[in-house]
Formats: C-alpha cells, sequence, structure tokens
C-alpha cells in the first residue's frame, strides 16, 4: 500500500532547494567535504533538468550559477524560513539531519541526506549530552519524506534510526545509497599523466582539516622516517586545524610543530578548490591511512574519491568502504592502519619507483568515472520526479514517539497510522486486550529483532559490526 501523499512538483516545473552550513567549492573558495556533498547533489539534480538552488550561511552574497552549476545564495541560519519563503521550492533537501533543528515547518517533501554517522562525529568532538544529540537526530528524521546516504555500510547502521523514526522498511526504495561523487569526465581535466614535480621526485599529498574523529599522525611519522632513511620524496600537507576551533583534540598542535621545521615537507593552508585539485594532479600518491575507530569504518570519505578523481594512487585503510573500492580495482594500497612494516615496504616501493604507478593511474580515474554525479544521483532525481510526502509525517513530527497521542489524532484526522510500528501496537491490543499495557513493549520488538539480523547476517567481513557502532 503506497501510503503517501502527491506534491504540488508533480504538476510543474520542480525546484529544489539544497540547505547546507559548509562552504561550496565556489571560484576562488576553499570548501569542505560536506560542501562537495552538497554541490555534487545540486549538480547531479541540474544534469535531469531540475532548477536548483543552494542556501548556506558560509555563502557570502550570491553566485549566479549556470545552466551546469548551481545558483548559490547567502542563508544565515537563522534566516532558514525566510529564505524558503523567498526561493518557494517544490522540495526540500537537507545535507546533513544536524541543520533540520532551525528547519521551520514545510509543506512541501523533505528530503535529508546522511552522508555520515554524525552522531558519532559529535561524539568524538565532545558532545557532553549523547542522548540530546540521539533525539534531535529522531525527530529530524521523523520529518523527513525521503531519506539517502552515501555509502552500503552506512545504510546498514542508518536502518534502525529511520525504523524508531517511523519510516516503513517494508517500502522498496528505503535509504538508496547515493555514494560522494565526482564531476562527470566532461568536466575533468584529468587526461594523461600528472605533471612532474620541480624536483622529479615521489611527492606524497595529505590534504584535509584535521577533525576529532581523523588521526593520521602514525602514517605521516612512518613516511617522514622512511624519506629521511633514503633522502627521497617530499610531502606537500594541505589544510590543518579546522577553521573555526581546533577540532583535532590537541592531536594537530603536536603534527604540525613535526612538519613545521622538516626539509622535506612544503606546508599550505586551505586552498580553492580549483587549485586544490591542481596541486594534487602535480602529485604521486596520497597517504590517507587513519586510525580504525567506528567514525571512519562508516565514513564513505571525500577526500579520497578526489584523490581518485585526481588520478592519484592512495595508501588508504583495508577496513572500510572506499578501501573496497581501491583494493578491488588495484587502484592503490589497502593495510590496516596498524600495519607499520607494511606501510613502510609500500612507502620503500614508491621512493625506488618500483610501484605500477602508471597503471593505479590509470586504473584511479577509470573508478571515479562511475561515481561521476550524472550517474549517481538517479535516487534523489527519481523522488523529485515523483515527490511525495508521508502520510504519517505531521503525526510523527508533533507527539514524536508517544503512540497513544499517536494513535489518538490518527482516529481523529481519520487518517489511519500505517506504519510498522503503529500496526504491531494494534494487532497486539486487538489480539490481548486484557494485557494493553504490554502494548508499548511489543511495538519495539520490530527494531529490537532488525537490529539482531543486522548484527548476525547484514555485514561482510570488512563491515563494522554492531558491536563496533552501538
Amino acid at each position: 500500500m503506497d501510503n503517501t501523499r502527491p506534491s504540488a512538483a508533480s504538476t510543474r516545473s520542480t525546484k529544489v532547494a539544497v540547505l547546507t552550513t559548509e562552504p561550496l567549492p565556489l571560484p576562488g573558495c576553499a570548501t569542505t567535504g560536506a560542501g562537495l556533498r552538497a554541490w555534487g547533489l545540486a549538480a547531479g539534480l541540474i544534469s535531469r533538468g531540475f532548477t536548483v538552488v543552494i542556501g548556506s550561511p558560509a555563502a557570502e552574497g550570491e553566485f549566479a550559477g549556470s545552466d551546469n552549476l548551481p545558483r548559490v545564495v547567502e542563508m544565515p541560519r537563522d534566516e532558514i524560513g525566510l529564505f524558503l519563503q523567498r526561493e518557494e521550492p517544490d522540495i526540500v533537501v537537507l545535507q546533513h539531519w544536524g541543520l533540520a533543528a532551525n528547519v521551520p515547518d514545510v509543506t512541501v517533501p523533505l528530503v535529508i541526506d546522511l552522508a555520515g554517522p554524525h552522531l558519532l562525529e559529535r561524539l568524538f568532538w565532545g558532545s557532553d549530552d549523547p542522548a540530546r544529540d540521539r533525539r534531535e537526530k529522531i525527530a529530524a528524521l521523523r520529518r523527513a519524506d525521503f531519506v539517502i546516504c552515501s555509502g552500503e555500510y552506512q545504510r546498514r547502521y542508518f536502518l534502525p534510526f529511520l525504523l524508531e523514526a517511523g519510516h516503513n522498511l517494508q517500502c522498496e526504495n528505503v535509504l538508496p545509497v547515493i555514494p560522494f561523487s565526482v564531476p562527470p569526465p566532461a568536466d575533468s581535466t584529468n587526461e594523461g599523466e600528472p605533471s612532474l614535480n620541480e624536483m622529479n621526485e615521489p611527492l606524497f599529498v595529505y590534504g584535509g582539516a584535521f577533525l576529532a574523529w581523523q588521526d593520521p599522525v602514525r602514517a605521516l611519522t612512518w613516511l617522514l622516517e622512511e624519506m629521511d632513511a633514503t633522502n627521497k620524496g617530499r610531502l606537500l600537507f594541505v589544510g590543518g586545524a579546522h577553521p573555526v576551533i581546533d577540532a583535532s583534540g590537541g592531536r594537530f598542535l603536536a603534527l604540525d610543530a613535526m612538519l613545521r621545521n622538516h626539509p622535506r615537507v612544503e606546508r599550505r593552508g586551505f586552498l580553492s578548490f580549483e587549485d586544490l585539485t591542481a596541486a594534487y594532479r602535480e602529485a604521486t600518491v596520497a597517504v590517507d591511512l587513519m586510525t580504525r575507530n567506528a567514525e571512519r569504518e562508516l565514513a564513505f570519505t571525500t577526500r579520497t574519491m578526489i584523490y581518485l578523481w585526481c588520478g592519484l594512487p592512495v595508501i588508504h585503510d583495508d577496513y572500510s568502504e572506499v578501501g573496497e573500492i581501491i583494493d578491488r580495482n588495484d587502484c592503490g594500497w589497502t593495510l590496516s592502519p596498524d600495519d607499520e612494516a607494511g606501510f613502510r615496504r609500500v612507502v620503500r616501493e614508491i621512493l625506488d619507483d618500483q610501484a605500477p604507478l602508471s597503471e593505479m593511474r590509470e586504473k584511479a580515474l577509470t573508478v571515479t568515472g562511475q561515481y561521476n554525479w550524472e550517474r549517481t544521483i538517479t535516487p534523489l532525481a527519481d523522488f523529485c520526479m515523483a515527490p511525495h510526502m508521508r502520510a504519517s509525517r505531521d503525526m510523527d513530527a508533533e507527539f514524536g514517539s508517544n503512540p497513544n497521542e499517536r494513535d489518538a489524532a490518527s482516529a481523529q484526522t481519520n487518517q489511519p497510522d500505517t506504519s510498522l510500528s503503529a500496526q504491531c501496537r494494534r494487532n497486539a491490543i486487538q489480539a490481548l486486550p486484557h494485557l494493553a499495557p504490554l502494548a508499548g513493549f511489543l511495538a519495539r520488538l520490530p527494531a529490537w529483532i532488525l537490529r539482531y539480523r543486522l548484527k548476525a547476517t547484514a555485514t561482510p567481513p570488512k563491515s563494522p559490526s554492531a558491536k563496533d557502532i552501538a
């Protein structure tokens, strides 16, 4: 049974508003992984004929856009309602659930992009109230009509949250995956070999902001030691501490002290996206091996896909979904972050010109061609072609998890709550009226059963277990 309401966008040209808090890859501007994610979703939708505007508090003024690029508007976080009133979109896409608390009630379909395990990010960042964060996440998901994520590993992690938020997991297209995507080949300048750097020696690169859940210190230390021992190679370090606060838990300061005066290290700050990718294309290999934790196991890493898009073989972990892509397509090396001997062996092969770099570069460019946003956007584009609102969304948002209030409101409006949890409650009460107090317990059984099945059967050998992410 299709428990949806048609949207006005079904009968006229569709306009989509993508909301993010992040800086975007505009000309001359530095960006972040989340900003690139929002940009890729918008550009993918434009390639399918939709009108798209991006609102971000990090934008300065307005970027007019073009036939294949989105319009960007400065949107202070406390003025999101005014932005939506002015733009009058048919569909709203939130680039992550953390922004939902600032979004007023909307009367058009609401999409939430779960591009990473933000709840875990907050935990690593030092949240003083994880229970509150979890309630905020569930409240945001209750408001959503359609939800996407960026990886298969993540999908298994997010499904129980969707069930708790009242989404019907019996539907066919629940939580489709749109991986982090790159520009299509026509927008790329990746043809041929990367240019040689000035010193004509291996150039390793590490790029990005230092965050509390990302720790590459050991790998970079081993790399510097190998370069010193062989008197070969250089490291280009791009980025640094978060531009607002040191979100690395203090680790960046120690690493920065090590890198600052090393003769084989060139340090640059945050670069515009075009300058960043130009620098990447002059490098030999990217170093992207980080200490294992629950967030890293689930992340579909932006920086890695950009490395590959620039034709860089990557030294990466062997426990994540992107690591599987690299291993399967032979466009780099996948190692345990604890495998010091293996890492040093790979670095020596590169420094001694014994690694098949040309073949790996070609394979890196080939594999990212499969992840261009014109191809990967299909699940969201399909929803935007036939947008709808969940029948129970309004009651989910108003009454939250209170089953008595929700069922009472459903009866008054003659709009039966057809979610899986509501069906369980009604069936239990009809069959066992004298045990009505147990209805709440019975209503929770589907979530428990799903979590058990996910833990027991759903994860492949390299996927995180339920214990790892609990």
